[in-house]
């Protein structure tokens, strides 16, 4: 290929000198042929014989289009590589500057161009014989190997090359383009920019530059993200113009909150919403008459900043709004805005860490809000009541009562899909909440099923690149791995946005997060311990990611390293005393690491600790706690105290159902399969009802 590569690039240079310096028609093979220069090697010598040429470019076509490919690469060489954009006015931006410079180069090489134009449409004599061969060439992949086989099918690519990048990186201000999308997109654009220059060359360059970059935006970038990439980018025209009649007047004002709704309502792009509300906020300004539009703005910024893992700053635009809610009237449904300041504060607390507290007030609002609550309709006093139940109902969840959990997000969604239907986009968000809540209480498949409906459903309604559907995503993740699979996990992950640099800078840095530990978790289930230390290494050492890594260190067997890193975890979580899974789980590790060092005492300690847990902070059934169990009978067992292992593998192998109408583990749970195989093996085995086998044997 690089001979091949070489070999037109010096063909490409000859052509180009040759018809910068004689018509088209006048310009022969041989004039060509004897003007091309290899470089030494195998291919070394001064001029070719037109025979050599014809073989390697078989048409004029050709010849023509590898002039303009030379002739441009000297035009462009040395340019800079393109800045990043941040929104979509700045991406066509870009476009039209690229374009511009096409134009430029039209204008400083028109002559040559001119022959190009002759050329690229020339149909040779042998062409034209019935009994000549119509199967094109074959060029090998390569810059020029492109520009080649363009110009036998009679087009130009020449400025693909220097295209392809800028459209890249224009098409990162929405998405991530697929692989290839900027390249066949650059060629086409390329074609349609030599077309349009070299048949108008008195055309205003300006004007062609904007009407082809208008053109790419709605051809190709739109139908790449989705119809709201044009909604935002006609919202963003209109914030520039009323700028330019008045700078920071009340007409751009309510142009940017057009933006801010956009950007929140329909595209992925949450960094950027956050950016915008907080300009937005600042414009507005206090004035008693915007109030109410100052409230809504902060308040919905700091849902934006909450999804992006800025408590502190989404903390600060809740308690901004309630502020402003406390001034309203009566009349002003200011009890509303109230709670919802509330509400948003209390799920902040969730995020921090401290779902206990979060929890509880969460009941508060809840019980606000369902006074006078019809029982049927949809209005507006029963959406925030039903967004309070199922945030209560995922704070239940992180905070170890799983049961509670799971029966309050079923109300969730039964009661969802009585009022909306099954179908509706927020019932499957509903769905989502409970899936959550039985992957928490040990129920992996079932939460499969409930998660995977609503990710079919709300596919329809979010841009794939979205913060819901790629959360999604990871939550399917975090299932498979739970339920045993963490090589799927792994595969779920490994291509999927929420992984890239982009979705950390463009969407929400805090669910990469989340997707880098889960996968970094099932790398160590699977075995690549390295991997996974090193994608924890680039995670910001919080509690979760430190308790990943102590596991990790466990599993390298670098022990000793993982008690330091759980003491300084373990620290922390006294100073807290709220997240009791988290501090269930460091004690379990703690329990671990003091096993494998024969710290008896020390285990002994973590262990009671950890059922010290379930008796008031968390469900005594809570898979954490369970596990904990689990590992102590394991080391009874070993330790030759068999007829401990039946009371500790009790609750574990218990099938009675709870309030939740389950019992503690679901069918397939890792947990309740290795229960079964120790008490098996410890000659306990689990009685076999008739409904737990298949009834056709029977």
């Amino acid at each position: 290929m690089l001979a091949q590569e070489r070999r037109l690039a010096a063909i490409a240079a000859a052509s180009a000198a040759a018809f910068r310096r004689s018509d088209y028609h006048q310009v022969r093979a041989e004039d060509v042929a004897e003007r091309v220069r290899l470089p030494r090697g195998g291919d070394s010598g001064s001029g070719r014989s037109a025979v050599w040429l014809y073989n390697e470019v078989r048409s004029r076509r050709v010849l023509v289009a590898l002039a303009v490919k030379h002739a441009f690469d000297e035009f462009t060489a040395g340019e800079p590589a393109p800045p990043p954009t941040r929104s979509v006015l700045d991406a066509q931006a870009l476009v039209t500057s690229a374009l511009r410079r096409i134009a430029r180069f039209h204008q400083l090489d028109r002559f040559m161009l001119a022959q190009v134009r002759l050329g690229i449409g020339d149909i040779s004599t042998s062409e034209k014989r019935p009994s000549a061969a119509q199967t094109p060439p074959g060029w090998l992949p390569g810059t020029f190997g492109a520009a080649a086989a363009a110009g036998w099918e009679g087009r130009v690519t020449a400025y693909a090359e220097y295209l392809a990048p800028r459209l890249r990186e224009a098409a990162l201000t929405v998405t991530v383009p697929p692989e290839g999308w900027a390249v066949a997109s650059a060629e086409r654009l390329s074609e349609l920019a030599f077309r349009a220059m070299v048949d108008d060359p008195e055309g205003p360059v300006d004007h062609q530059a904007n009407a082809l970059a208008a053109y790419w935006l709605s051809r190709d970038l739109v139908p790449l993200a989705g119809e709201w990439a044009d909604r935002l980018h006609t919202a963003e025209r209109t914030c520039e113009l009323t700028e330019r009649i008045g700078p920071n007047g009340r007409a751009r004002v309510r142009a940017l909150d057009v933006v801010f709704q956009v950007l929140l309502d329909d595209s992925p792009l949450l960094v950027r919403a956050a950016e915008v509300g907080g300009e937005l906020t600042d414009l507005i300004g206090d004035r008693a008459g915007d109030r109410q539009w100052r409230c809504d703005v902060t308040s919905r910024r700091g849902l934006a900043l909450l999804r992006l893992g800025d408590t502190a700053g989404a903390r600060a635009g809740f308690e901004e709004s309630e502020r402003i809610a406390r001034d309203f009237s009566d009349d002003f449904d200011r009890e509303s805005y109230l709670t919802r300041a509330e509400h948003n504060l209390a799920e902040v607390l969730v995020e921090e860490g401290r779902p206990t507290a979060g929890r509880r007030a969460l009941e508060r609002v809840a019980a606000k809000r369902a006074e006078g609550v019809p029982e049927i309709g949809v209005g507006a006093p029963w959406r925030r009541l039903t967004l309070t139940r199922q945030a209560l109902a995922a704070a239940e969840t992180r905070s170890g009562q799983v049961v509670a959990g799971v029966v309050l997000a079923e109300q969730v969604v039964a009661d969802r899909e009585e009022r909306l239907g099954a179908d509706n986009v927020n019932t499957a968000s509903a769905r989502v909440t409970l899936a959550e809540a039985l992957l928490a209480a040990g129920h992996p498949a079932q939460a499969r099923h409930h998660l995977t409906e609503a990710m079919r459903l709300r596919a329809l309604h979010l841009p794939k690149e979205g913060y819901w559907p790629q959360y999604d995503l990871v939550r399917l993740a975090e299932i498979e791995l739970s339920a045993g699979f963490p090589a799927q996990a792994v595969r779920l992950l490994a291509d999927s946005i929420v992984m890239t640099p982009w979705f950390a800078d463009r969407v929400s840095p805090r669910l990469r997060r989340d997707a880098t530990l889960i996968r970094a978790r099932a790398l160590v289930a699977s075995g690549d311990v390295a991997q996974a230390l090193d994608d924890l290494e680039r995670l910001p050492p919080d509690r979760a990611a430190r308790r990943a890594r102590a596991a990790a260190l466990l599993v390298m067997g670098e022990t000793e390293a993982a008690v330091r890193l759980l003491d300084t975890i373990a620290e922390a979580e006294r100073e807290l005393e709220d997240d009791h899974p988290g501090q269930a789980e460091t004690l379990l590790l703690t329990a671990r690491a003091a096993t494998v060092l024969a710290e008896d005492d020390a285990a002994n300690a973590a262990a009671a600790a950890l059922g010290a847990l379930g008796k008031e902070a968390m469900d005594a059934t809570h898979p954490i706690l369970l596990a904990g169990r689990l590992d102590t009978a394991l080391q009874r067992a070993r330790t030759g105290h068999a007829s401990d292992v039946r009371d500790l593998l009790a609750p574990i192998l218990d099938r009675k159902v709870l309030a939740h109408r389950k019992p503690a583990l679901g069918d397939g749970h890792p947990l309740l399969a290795e229960a079964r195989a120790l008490a098996t093996r410890v000659g306990d085995p689990p009685s076999a009802l008739p409904e737990d086998r298949l009834w056709e044997d029977l």
